[in-house]
C-alpha cells in the first residue's frame, strides 16, 4: 500500500488562499503608502502657499524625535519656520512654560499653540486664520 505524497508547503499555501491574502495585503499596504505620500505632498504644497515668515515656530527639545521629524519635514518641503530649543534658550523655555505647554514640539501657528506637528492641522489653522 502506497501513501499519497504529502503536498508541498507552496501547494498547501496556494490552495488555502494564503498567497492571495498575502498579495492583497502587500497591495493594500502599498496603496496606503502611496495615499499617505500624496496627502503629505498635498499638505506641503498648501503650507508652501500659506506660510509666511514668522507664521510658524517650533518650540523644540534637543532630545525630541518628533521635533526632529517636524524640522526635517519643514526643511525638506522648503516651508519657512523658526525654531528654538528649551534646553539652549532661556527665552524659549520661558515661552514654553508661560504657554503651559504639555510637550514638544509645541507648534506656534501665527501665535496659537498646538502640541505636536501635523501638516494637515497646521494648514487648516493657517487657512482659518486668513
Amino acid at each position: 500500500m502506497h501513501a499519497e505524497p504529502r503536498p508541498s508547503l507552496w501547494t498547501r499555501a496556494r490552495h488555502s488562499g494564503l498567497i492571495a491574502a498575502l498579495v492583497i495585503g502587500v497591495a493594500a499596504w502599498g496603496a496606503g503608502r502611496l495615499l499617505q505620500q500624496h496627502e503629505r505632498d498635498s499638505h506641503a504644497e498648501t503650507l508652501r502657499q500659506l506660510v509666511r515668515p514668522g507664521d510658524l515656530k517650533l518650540i523644540s527639545s534637543t532630545s525630541c524625535l518628533f521635533c526632529t521629524r517636524a524640522r526635517q519635514y519643514l526643511t525638506e518641503q522648503r516651508i519657512p519656520f523658526e525654531e528654538c530649543f528649551i534646553e539652549r534658550d532661556s527665552a524659549c523655555l520661558a515661552e514654553y512654560r508661560t504657554r503651559g505647554a504639555a510637550g514638544t514640539p509645541t507648534v506656534l501657528v501665527r501665535g496659537q499653540a498646538r502640541l505636536g506637528f501635523d501638516p494637515g492641522q497646521v494648514a487648516e489653522a493657517l487657512a482659518a486664520a486668513r
